[in-house]
């Protein structure tokens, strides 16, 4: 098979497969002077009720008398579902809407797990990128073209993939459909020069490293989507054998091909009678437990009572791992002063652990600290 007719080929079994998480985002906002202001772009659907976006394709609900922002799961023309509630991120340009009502299985919009790339050398210079997306006025588009450099400012990845008002916000998949992340804008002028190619996305690196991320970290099964990705090549030399053999890899247990194949983008080179797949598995089994240690170190050094001691109460929250539930907390107190009250609860779904303790300090005449040092371990199960 060609490289032009693997990448169309690709093309179209992304559409295909995340067209119906790709959401069209819409707000209207009446001004102060009752003049209407429409405005919008592209989203992602994150779990059955988050929609991932640029915070620059939401209008600042400050600034108008009235607000509205809705969503719409695949077309621009379908239903629209209300936004009840805007997370911002501004500093990384990202944003979380909230929806009234879930998605759910409507249209397969659950169509989960979503492979995310979140290492850098997983996509290097070169990789295909395929951006969805609602462009202009026109519905659901795809466009396609290469990551140029990994270097650009805030973390950002610059690539030519052709990008116009309304792409903002698209998820941005590589061949094989994995999330690499979604469009924020381009350059189009430059010293008075027209300039066209360089366009930039903000990788799943950047999202993981945002606040934000804890909303989807947090999303309980099954309705969460984000999932790791791996990257395999089996090959395959007796095709009477195809539908029994397992695939032997250091991360999983024998999980069929025929099962890997059939949630999965692949690409099959039968040449030789040799059977080559490349696809993102996600069916590969994960560690059944893990466990995550956290460092908590807290000082607490004003004080505000003249001839009396102070308390104030501290929380530290550690969400679940993707596809993960907690099951266990403990800590071990590494040093501490004027500290009470510490322990540990995990909330009911075991998406998050919340570790909660006192300080004290002395009076403005005494100016003692108070502090803790100490390592949280948090269990986590695997929540399938």
């Amino acid at each position: 098979m060609s490289a032009p007719a693997q990448a169309d080929r690709a093309a179209v079994q992304i559409a295909a497969r995340y067209n119906v998480r790709t959401v069209h985002v819409q707000y209207v906002g009446v001004m102060y002077n009752d003049k209407q202001e429409v405005g919008g772009g592209s989203g992602l659907l994150i779990g059955d009720s988050l929609v991932l976006t640029n915070s620059h394709v939401i209008g600042r609900e400050e600034n108008y008398k009235s607000f509205d922002v809705n969503a719409r799961l695949g077309s621009r023309n379908a239903n629209p579902i209300k936004v009840t509630a805007v997370h911002r991120d501004d500093a990384r340009d990202l944003a979380l809407l909230e929806l009234a009502q879930p998605a759910g299985n409507s249209g397969g919009a659950s169509r989960c797990p979503m492979p995310v790339i979140n290492d850098n050398q997983q996509a290097p210079m070169g990789t295909q990128l395929y951006l969805l997306g609602y462009p202009l006025d026109l519905d659901l588009s795809i466009s396609s073209g290469l990551i140029s450099n990994q270097t650009s400012p805030s973390g950002r990845w610059q690539t030519d993939t052709v990008m116009n008002v309304g792409n903002s916000g698209g998820p941005a998949f590589n061949e094989f459909g994995a999330l690499l992340g979604i469009a924020v804008g381009g350059i189009v002028k430059w010293n008075e020069a027209q300039v066209s190619g360089v366009n930039f996305i903000i990788p799943a690196t950047v999202i993981t490293a945002s606040p934000l991320y804890n909303m989807i970290a947090a999303i309980p099964q099954p309705s969460v989507c984000w999932t790791k990705w791996v990257d395999t090549t089996i090959s395959f030399e007796n095709w009477s054998k195809l539908n029994s053999t397992h695939v032997q890899t250091q991360a999983n247990a024998g999980v069929k091909i025929p099962e890997i194949l059939a949630g999965a983008i692949h690409t099959i080179l039968p040449e030789d009678r040799r059977l080559i797949v490349n696809v993102p598995v996600t069916q590969l089994v994960e560690p059944k437990q893990i466990e995550r240690s956290y460092t908590v170190d807290k000082t607490k050094d004003d004080h505000p009572v003249v001839f009396a001691e102070h308390s104030a109460d501290y929380t530290e929250n550690f969400p679940a791992e993707p596809g993960y539930r907690i099951t266990g907390c403990k800590w071990h107190v590494e040093t501490a002063n004027g500290a009470s009250n510490i322990a540990c609860a995990i909330n009911d779904s075991g998406a998050q652990a919340r570790f909660t303790f006192r300080l004290t300090s002395g009076p403005a005449v005494d100016r003692y600290r108070g502090w803790l040092g100490a390592t949280v371990n948090v269990s986590q199960m695997l929540a399938k």
